[in-house]
C-alpha cells in the first residue's frame, strides 16, 4: 500500500533500514546508508524533514530515501482520508489544537484560526495532555493509565479506565505535564518497540518523584510495534489488564551503581581479550567511563594506542572498546568532510585505527585529522568550514570536542601525543593467554555492562581532584577527568589512579620531549662545566652519545646548520669565538641558561640519551678553591652534580638525592658529601678521558683538579697517567 504523509513515510523507512538508532534530542536517527556499501558504521542521518549521508554525501527528502528503499509513495495526498481527529483541550475545555489521523495511517496537527477554520501548525500553541479536563476531574484514588497514542487512550476509556497520553507520540513528553499526576497511582503501557519502551522509561522517570506509585506494564503477546489498542482488540479485557497491573512491581529508579566495582568489572572485561599492565588497564577503564560523561569536563584525554610491531592487539582493543564506550565510531578512514561533520553532529567516541596510514596519507585528510585532534581535546574546540556557494558563501564552526582513541604503529605528531595517554601494547608471550573475542557472543554481556556505565555516568557527581604535583600542565589536563572519576569511586581507586598517572605520564616509559628539548638536554650534558664550546666539538659530542637520534636524522647525521636551526627557536645563536688566530663558530654556555631553566625539568632526571645524570648548568670555571674555602651560595641540595663551591648547610630540609632510585636520604652533611662524590667521580673520570682523547687541554686541567683536589678520587693517579 502506498503511503502519503511524512510521518507514515518515516515509519516505513524506519522498518526498512538497518542498525537504526533511537532518535537523539533533536529527533535525528542514524542508520546504515542504502546509497553506498555502508556495512558496519551507520553514516545516514535522517528525520521527518529529510536525510543526509555523512560518508557518501547523498541527501534529499524522505521521498527520495523511501524510493531507494522500494517504498511506494503516493504522489497525490488528496487520496488520503481523514478518519479521526483528537481534540486537545485546556483545563476549561477550550480547544487548543487537534491531532488528525488519516488513512492510510498518517497524522497532522492543526490549530483553530479563530474563523472556524484550521492552521496546520502548532506555532505558539501550548501543549497539553490528551483528555486533560477528564484527568483533572478524576479522584486521586483512581488509577490513571498512560498510553503512547490517542487510539490506545480511547480503547482504555472504552473499558472504563481513566487514560491519557502526550501529543505527537513517543519521545515528546514534557516536564509541564508532571504536576497533573501528583499523588496519583500511574500505570504506563509502552508500545512494543524500542521507541515505545524508551518513552515509557522517560515518563516513569519524570513522574516517580510526584506520583503515589508508578508501574510500567509490558503487555504480553504483542507483535512488534503493537500497543494496548491491539491487545484489547485481540480479545483481552479490563479484568485481565487489572490483574496484570496488580501483579506488576512498582517501577523504581535504577539503584546507584557501585562505581569502584564498575571500574573493576570494566577492567576485568577488557583483560579477558587483551594483555595489559595494571596501570594501562586502569587508565583505559576510567577512560571508558569518561566517554559516557565527557560533557562533565573541560578536557578529554586521548588514548594513543601503539606498538612496535603488528599483531600486538591494537585493533582488538578498539573492538572491545567499541562495545563499551558511548556512541562508538570505529573507523580507519573517512573523507575530511565526514570526519568534521560527524563529530560536530553526534559527538561520538572516535575509535581511529591505522593512524600511521592516516597521518602519512593524503595531505588534506592528514591535516584535517591533525587539526581536529589538536583542538578537540578541550571543550569549545572548533574546526571551521566554508558553506554555500558563490555570493552566498560563508563559514560554519564545527565542534571537534569528543573522546578519541587512536591506534597505530609509531608515534603520533607531537602536538597530538602531548594530549594523549600513551598505551604501548606488546605481542603476547606463549604463556600469556586471552579469551577468543567474538562480538556476537560477548556483545550481550558488554551491553549490560555498558548500561551500568551509562547509569553511573548519568548520576556522576564530580569535583576537582587533587592532581599529583609530578604532572606537568598538559599531563594534568589529560588526567584530571580520569582522576575525578576515580575520586568519585573512593579513596583506594583514586590512589591507584594517581599512581597510574605518575607512572604513565612522568616515568621513563613516557618520553614525549620534542627534538629541541632533547637537544637542550644532551647539550647540557656535553657542555659540562665549560664556558663555551665550538660547533664542531658540540656535534662530535652529540654523535658520541649512546642511543642518541643525532646520527640518523632522516638518514643523515646532525650538522651545524641543523643544530643552529633547532636552537634558534630558543633564542640561542652561534657566535665567532677567537682562539689564537682563528675564529671558529661556537656557543657560549651562558646563552643556554635561560632555555635550560625554562624547558628542562627542574627535578633531577637523566638525559634522554644517557644513563648518567646531567650536569649542573650553574657550575662556572673559576679560581681553584677547596671545598672548605668556597663561597657560600646555593645549597648543594639543588643538584647532585654541584661542584665544591656550594653550601652543604640545611641538608635536613632538602634531600639532594630525592627522586634518585635506590638512594637513602642522608642524615648529616658528611653523608651528603659522600653520596655526592660517589655520583660525581665516574662522570669526571669520563670527562677526563674525553678531554685527553680530544686534546682539550683546558677541560683536561679542570677535570684533573676536580678529581684530585675536590673529589679526592682514590684512582686518580692511574687515570691521569
Amino acid at each position: 500500500m502506498a503511503v502519503t504523509h511524512q510521518n507514515d513515510i518515516l515509519i516505513k523507512i524506519l522498518s526498512r533500514l538497518e542498525k537504526v538508532s533511537k532518535p537523539d534530542k533533536n529527533g535525528w536517527y542514524t542508520a546504515l546508508c542504502p546509497f553506498h556499501d555502508d556495512r558496519n558504521h551507520p553514516n545516514l542521518r535522517f528525520n521527518e524533514r529529510g536525510f543526509k549521508c555523512l560518508a557518501c554525501s547523498e541527501k534529499g527528502n524522505l521521498k527520495k530515501l523511501a524510493s531507494k528503499l522500494g517504498i511506494e509513495i503516493d504522489s497525490n495526498p488528496e487520496k488520503s482520508v481523514e478518519v479521526a481527529n483528537y481534540d486537545y483541550l485546556d483545563e476549561s475545555g477550550k480547544v487548543l489544537f487537534q491531532v488528525v489521523r488519516y488513512q492510510p495511517k498518517g497524522f497532522r496537527q492543526r490549530r483553530p484560526d479563530g474563523r472556524g477554520g484550521w492552521i496546520y501548525n502548532l506555532e505558539g500553541v501550548r501543549r497539553v495532555l490528551f483528555r486533560l479536563p477528564e484527568l483533572i476531574s478524576t479522584p486521586l484514588e483512581t488509577t490513571v493509565y498512560v498510553a503512547e497514542g490517542e487510539k490506545g487512550v480511547l480503547s482504555l476509556v472504552g473499558q472504563g479506565f481513566v487514560a491519557t497520553c502526550s501529543p505527537m507520540g513517543a519521545g515528546k513528553w514534557r516536564d509541564e505535564f508532571v504536576p497533573f499526576f501528583k499523588n496519583r497511582a500511574v500505570v504506563i503501557l509502552p508500545d512494543n518497540d524500542d521507541p515505545g519502551r524508551a518513552h515509557a522509561e522517560q515518563v516513569a522517570k519524570s513522574l516517580i518523584t510526584v506520583a503515589r506509585s508508578v508501574k510500567v506494564v509490558a503487555l504480553p503477546g504483542l507483535g512488534h510495534k503493537e500497543d494496548v489498542y491491539d491487545w484489547l482488540g485481540s480479545g483481552h479485557n479490563r479484568a485481565e489488564l487489572e490483574a496484570l497491573v496488580e501483579s506488576s512491581p512498582r517501577w523504581e529508579l535504577p539503584k546507584p551503581v557501585d562505581l569502584n566495582q564498575l571500574i573493576i568489572d570494566v577492567s576485568g572485561f577488557i583483560r579477558r581479550f587483551v594483555v595489559l599492565p595494571e596501570h594501562y588497564l586502569l587508565a583505559i577503564s576510567l577512560w571508558v567511563i569518561h566517554s559516557h560523561a565527557f560533557d562533565h569536563f573541560d578536557t578529554t584525554p586521548y588514548l594513543s594506542i601503539t606498538s612496535p610491531e603488528k599483531r600486538s592487539g591494537k585493533t582488538r582493543l578498539l573492538e572491545v572498546l567499541e562495545l563499551l564506550v558511548a556512541k562508538p565510531w570505529f573507523t580507519g578512514r573517512v573523507t575530511p568532510a565526514v570526519l568534521a561533520r560527524k563529530i560536530d553532529a553526534e559527538s561520538p567516541t572516535l575509535l581511529l585505527d591505522e593512524s600511521d596510514a592516516a597521518f602519512s596519507g593524503p595531505e588534506e585528510y592528514s591535516e584535517t585529522l591533525r587539526g581536529i585532534l589538536n583542538t578537540g581535546y578541550r571543550r569549545g574546540g572548533k574546526a571551521s568550514i566554508c558553506t554555500g556557494q558563490g555570493a552566498n558563501i560563508g563559514y560554519k564552526d564545527l565542534s571537534t570536542y569528543c573522546p578519541k582513541a587512536i591506534a597505530g604503529i609509531g608515534n603520533l605528531p607531537d602536538t597530538v601525543a602531548d594530549r594523549s595517554i600513551l598505551i604501548i601494547l606488546k605481542r603476547r608471550m606463549p604463556d600469556e593467554t586471552v579469551e577468543r573475542f567474538r562480538r556476537r557472543t560477548h556483545e550481550p554481556e558488554a551491553t549490560a555492562l555498558k548500561g551500568r556505565i551509562a547509569t553511573a555516568a548519568s548520576s556522576l557527581e564530580v569535583t576537582v581532584p587533587a592532581l599529583p604535583e609530578e604532572l606537568n600542565d598538559r599531563a594534568a589536563d589529560c588526567w584530571e577527568p580520569l582522576l575525578a572519576i576515580a575520586d568519585a569511586a573512593g579513596r583506594d581507586c583514586f590512589e591507584k589512579a594517581r599512581q597510574a598517572a605518575i607512572a604513565l605520564m612522568v616515568k621513563d616509559n613516557y618520553q614525549n620531549d620534542s627534538m629541541g628539548v632533547q637537544l637542550l638536554t644532551d647539550l647540557k650534558q656535553i657542555f659540562s662545566t665549560q664556558t663555551y664550546m665550538f660547533t664542531a666539538d658540540m656535534i662530535e659530542g652529540l654523535l658520541s652519545l649512546d642511543e642518541s637520534p643525532w646520527n640518523d636524522l632522516r638518514g643523515k647525521p646532525i650538522n651545524g646548520k641543523k643544530m643552529a636551526s633547532l636552537l634558534k627557536s630558543y633564542g640561542i645563536r652561534s657566535q665567532s669565538i677567537r682562539e689564537g688566530n682563528q675564529t671558529p663558530k661556537g656557543y657560549y654556555r651562558a646563552d643556554f641558561d635561560d632555555a635550560w631553566k625554562r624547558y628542562l625539568p627542574h627535578t633531577v632526571r637523566q638525559s634522554a640519551t644517557s644513563a648518567t645524570p646531567s650536569f649542573d648548568s650553574n657550575v662556572q670555571n673559576g679560581p681553584f678553591r677547596s671545598a672548605t674555602e668556597a663561597q657560600k651560595s646555593e645549597n648543594v641540595a639543588d643538584c647532585v652534580q654541584s661542584c665544591a663551591n656550594r653550601n652543604v648547610a640545611d641538608v635536613a630540609d632538602q634531600n639532594p638525592l630525592r627522586g634518585v632510585p635506590g638512594e637513602i636520604e642522608p642524615q648529616n652533611e658528611s653523608e651528603v658529601l659522600d653520596q655526592w662524590r660517589d655520583l660525581s667521580i665516574p662522570e669526571w673520570r669520563r670527562i677526563l678521558k674525553v678531554s685527553i682523547s680530544s686534546g682539550d687541554k683546558g677541560r683536561e686541567r679542570y677535570a684533573r683538579w676536580m678529581l684530585r683536589e675536590v673529589l679526592h678520587d682514590p684512582e686518580y693517579e692511574e687515570l691521569g697517567s
